[in-house]
């Protein structure tokens, strides 16, 4: 059996292994109810679990479709049989804010950094969005299709939706995991996970405007998974033009560990209940401590063996990725 069908069989497992804990394939979210409310100088929609803040009115097909997508995500991520999301008091069920901005200068003014259109706010807990360019304006002509138009609301709202496994985490696996979700989310509040290749295929290809014969240049899995915040934030800033592709990297290796977990392989499920651990002792006893070894999730293997696997199950999906980079 030669290396390409051995990878291409140990991903689709996943669907089909009868010891696995049910494995989602899709997740289609009902239509979400809502309540509009006229305040003195901003809107109010309220939903079950949200409330959305507009500096104007939104189109009533337009904030329906918005409550859907942010009604669909706490659920969807739930699906898993690994602790993707978790906050330190379970029973914490205040609404969670969302804030919509149709004035460039008002998101900005908001802490968004320049060169952005969306963001998760992780002092105040707050997803925010400059609606115009992430959401399309109703006045004018907007060319994005639902899967994109959507994907930076899911994925700030994934990085919400988290809770204190956000704080827990490297910023490469929050990044990869909210990529995931955006990827595998096609119209407003439905996912197909069965399908997640193609959708991540076709994501990276959008973003990083990739013909089908194209070759994706991504930052090697070592220099992300050394990325500190700061890091992260400096190298957006600094390749503005490819800032995607330490997303795209981070999806990659998601992709990789999420689909490998529902199996036997528990690496993932471990590094997530001991990083969150982690966090707690940091928060209680206001005592820093290292992150946990990242070696946990690649148990006896090495990123190089991981990046040439990955490499090869791409491949025969039509996607062709060189790792890049020099790490210390």
């Amino acid at each position: 059996m030669n290396l390409q069908f051995t990878f291409s069989v140990m991903f689709s497992l996943f669907i089909i292994n009868s010891d696995s804990v049910a494995w989602p394939k899709k997740f289609d979210a009902p239509q979400v109810k809502y309540k509009e409310t006229k305040l003195e100088s901003y809107y109010k929609y309220t939903t079950q679990s949200y409330t959305i803040f507009s500096d104007q009115r939104i189109r009533k097909d337009i904030i329906a479709r918005i409550a859907t997508v942010a009604e669909s995500v706490n659920v969807a991520m739930d699906l898993f049989p690994i602790t993707l999301q978790k906050n330190m008091k379970d029973d914490n069920k205040s609404s969670q804010i969302i804030r919509l901005y149709s004035n460039k200068s008002e998101y900005l003014k908001s802490g968004a950094a320049k060169g952005t259109v969306g963001y998760f706010d992780g002092r105040s807990r707050e997803v925010k969005i400059n609606q115009d360019y992430s959401l399309g304006d109703e006045r004018k002509k907007f060319s994005l299709n639902q899967k994109h138009q959507f994907r930076v609301l899911v994925h700030e709202l994934v990085h919400q939706s988290m809770g204190d496994q956000f704080y827990a985490l490297p910023v490469w696996m929050r990044e990869g995991i909210a990529e995931y979700f955006s990827a595998t989310h096609f119209s407003p509040g439905r996912y197909n996970f069965s399908m997640a290749t193609q959708h991540i295929k076709d994501q990276i290809q959008y973003l990083c405007n990739l013909e089908n014969k194209d070759e994706l240049q991504a930052p090697n899995l070592r220099l992300i998974t050394m990325m500190s915040s700061k890091d992260w934030d400096k190298d957006t800033i600094m390749n503005k033009h490819r800032a995607y592709a330490k997303y795209a990297s981070s999806l990659l290796l998601s992709h990789y560990l999420i689909e490998m977990s529902s199996r036997n392989f528990k690496g993932m499920r471990i590094f997530l209940d001991e990083s969150l651990k982690n966090y707690h002792n940091i928060q209680m006893n206001k005592n820093k401590k290292p992150r946990i070894n990242q070696s946990i999730l690649w148990g006896d293997k090495n990123l190089s063996k991981i990046e040439f696997q990955i490499y090869q199950y791409w491949k025969s999906k039509g996607l062709i990725i060189k790792f890049i980079g020099k790490s210390n």
